[in-house]
C-alpha cells in the first residue's frame, strides 16, 4: 500500500480534481463521485489487492 500512497502523492491527478479514485499496483483503476462504487469496482479489477481509495483535492484544499 506504500507504494500506492507515493503513487497518489507524486502523480498529476489534475483530472480527477473532486472526484475519488482508487489505486492498485501504482495504477488508477476506477473514479468517480460515489465512494462505494470506485471501491467495489478496484476490488473487481484486483480482486487479491487492497486498493488505496482517495478523494483528489479541490485546489483551494490544503491539508495540515
Amino acid at each position: 500500500m506504500e507504494k500506492n500512497y507515493e503513487f497518489f502523492m507524486k502523480t498529476d491527478l489534475s483530472h480527477f480534481i473532486g472526484k475519488w479514485i482508487a489505486i492498485c499496483n501504482e495504477k488508477i483503476v476506477s473514479s468517480g463521485n460515489n465512494p462505494k462504487q470506485v471501491f467495489q469496482e478496484a476490488r473487481r479489477k484486483c480482486p487479491s489487492e487492497r486498493p488505496l481509495l482517495a478523494k483528489v483535492p479541490e485546489k483551494e484544499t490544503m491539508i495540515f
